[in-house]
């Protein structure tokens, strides 16, 4: 568990503020943390948590000697509360009602340790309706001191009963530079973290997934797709569309997102902006490209992938689906 401020990378101004808020006796009872995942909303709840339990606060710091804080570093505190999707079978990870009112019985006594309780709640977009409605009546009443910090990447998916009531807590993504120290503290050379950096799109979690060898051919596939794109047969396209329907949605979608960061790296490229490119361990692969693809086309480009990964979204059929997005494609790439 974190407990210190200094272990978080980013997020500077944030942090500052919610060390001023506990300073200032001015924490509200419940907080919603945003942001894509990866990023440090968990770490930053951690580290707020250690401040909000700690005997001996200095600074907007925890002490890290007091009995709280050695309970908390040694994960046995009585009044820190964790809440997390489980799984059940092969059903999705979700919040259940049950772990919502076991989460209730353990915050009704009267704290043990400290002046206070912390829950925090990961992946909160996960309660199910009924562990939704039960936790908001435990928000708007709480018993005794007690305050909820609430992680979630889909804010969108909660009660808006629920946000309203909390204090919505913005993060941002990582940089570059940011997140490639992230990925280099969990083991990863900086040559492979500043290239995973490239195309992370600012989240140490989805760096961590682009390790996996199915999610570097799915990038591999993509290059190699806007590549061929514009010379392709029928037959190949229906090749193609049979070859990659055995993949899931996601990674489908996946697929469809590395071809979107590919052309706005060619868009870049025509700018001639500084901007950082996704793709820039392939810049000679790029560069080639650009005489086939003119500014005006990939943004035809683009607005088809986005098309087709919103479509995939919805119960469509997988072959059927990419038939229609790789012929569009194909003669968008040709002319």
């Amino acid at each position: 568990m974190n407990t210190q401020w200094k272990n978080i990378i980013g997020h500077s101004e944030l942090i500052k503020r919610l060390q001023t808020l506990q300073m200032e006796d001015r924490i509200p009872h419940a907080m919603l943390f945003c942001g894509a995942e990866g990023v440090g909303k968990a770490m930053t709840a951690e580290a707020l948590a250690a401040v909000l339990l700690c005997h001996e606060p200095s600074g907007g710091q925890c002490c890290g000697r007091c009995p709280a804080c050695l309970a908390l570093q040694a994960g046995s505190h009585p009044d820190y509360f964790r809440l997390l999707p489980e799984s059940s079978g092969k059903a999705a990870r979700s919040i259940r009602i049950e772990a919502v009112r076991e989460l209730q019985a353990g915050i009704a006594r009267v704290p043990l340790l400290s002046q206070r309780r912390v829950v925090i709640i990961h992946e909160a977009e996960k309660m199910n309706e009924a562990a939704a409605n039960c936790l908001l009546k435990t928000i708007e009443e709480p018993a005794g001191q007690a305050v909820f910090v609430l992680l979630t990447s889909a804010p969108a998916a909660l009660l808006d009963t629920i946000i309203s009531r909390c204090m919505r807590v913005e993060f941002g993504i990582l940089q570059h530079g940011e997140l490639q120290e992230v990925l280099c503290r969990q083991g990863l050379p900086e040559a492979e973290a500043g290239r995973l950096a490239d195309i992370a799109d600012g989240s140490a979690a989805r760096a961590m997934s682009l390790r996996e060898p199915e999610v570097q051919e799915l990038h591999r596939q993509a290059m190699t797709l806007v590549e061929r794109s514009g010379g392709l047969s029928v037959e190949e396209l229906l090749q193609l569309a049979k070859e990659m329907s055995g993949h899931s949605r996601e990674q489908l979608i996946q697929w469809l997102g590395f071809a979107a960061m590919i052309y706005r790296d060619l868009l870049v490229l025509y700018s001639g902006s500084e901007l950082p490119l996704y793709n820039r361990s392939e810049l000679q692969r790029l560069t080639a490209l650009l005489d086939r693809y003119p500014p005006a086309g990939l943004l035809e480009l683009l607005k088809l992938v986005q098309e087709y990964q919103k479509r995939l979204r919805s119960n469509v059929s997988l072959q059927l689906c990419l038939e229609g997005f790789l012929i569009r494609l194909n003669d968008l790439a040709a002319r």
